[in-house]
């Protein structure tokens, strides 16, 4: 038995990364995907992925950091489907730069795609999900922000407003019967099926995890794209039924130890 048989989700981000992982997965587990996101062309590139297949999927290409843009991305999808099962806020931008340097562009563009889109696309999206009888919210979240990273000041303050976010949704609207988790995620830099990693420069250029990265991995390894979907999918399905208001780490066990002190 597929583990969506039968939902619809919305993810955004959609267009590379752990976004297209998890449509490509999601869609194979029988779910129909609305892929999100404001690069057409790779965009409509994930939903063709996941038709070719056999799944469904539209592309509704939308700039998350433009709240009236989120509204009719909203209405449009509701418009594909009234009940959405799944939302996954799944999209993220990040810029390294050192404290002195951030512009309140950079900044308000980090903040607006990282923290506000999640708050508006699940408001948004709520009378679908509402509709469901049983809903699922995932939040993409960082280790950046717990911790803080000293090289992505915006995204790790902005990625930290998503865990007490997941907290304060997960209460108020478990009374609807929908579930609201988090993914904090660390060095996602590989993929097993090719797909496209794009969240920073470092990623754009194909950087791989540095040596210092390296040493504080246990596992030392980067994580792959694929890994996060899988995560994705739990969160997302009657697997965690009783998961609500949670944040999971993926990252390798490089949060759980202290460091320096091996």
């Amino acid at each position: 038995m597929k583990r969506l048989q039968g939902k619809n989700a919305v993810i955004t981000g959609a267009a590379s990364g752990v976004g297209r992982a998890t449509s490509l997965l999601f869609a194979r587990e029988g779910a129909a995907i609305a892929c999100v996101d404001v690069d057409a062309q790779m965009g409509a590139e994930t939903a063709a992925m996941v038709r070719s297949e056999g799944g469904e999927a539209v592309f509704v290409e939308t700039d998350l950091s433009n709240p009236a843009a989120i509204e009719r991305m909203a209405k449009t999808c509701m418009d594909w489907r009234a009940v959405i099962h799944i939302l996954f806020n799944n999209a993220g931008v990040a810029e390294r730069a050192q404290f002195e340097d951030i512009t309140l562009e950079d900044w308000d563009q980090q903040v607006a795609v990282n923290l506000t889109a999640p708050f508006l696309c699940s408001q948004k999206l709520l009378p679908a999900l509402k509709a469901a009888n049983g809903g699922a919210i995932v939040n993409h979240g960082s280790i950046d922000g717990v911790l803080g990273n000293p090289t992505l000041v915006a995204y790790s303050a902005s990625k930290g407003g998503l865990q007490p976010l997941t907290h304060v949704m997960g209460f108020w609207l478990a009374r609807h019967d929908i579930r609201v988790n988090c993914i904090n995620s660390g060095a996602l830099r590989e993929s097993k099926e090719g797909i496209p990693v794009r969240l920073n420069r470092d990623n754009l250029a194909g950087a791989p995890m540095s040596a210092e990265q390296l040493r504080a991995t246990p596992m030392a390894r980067p994580g792959f794209v694929e890994e996060a979907a899988d995560v994705a999918l739990y969160l997302a399905s009657d697997q965690s039924s009783y998961v609500n208001g949670s944040v999971i780490t993926l990252d390798g066990g490089r949060t759980a130890i202290t460091p320096g002190t091996f």
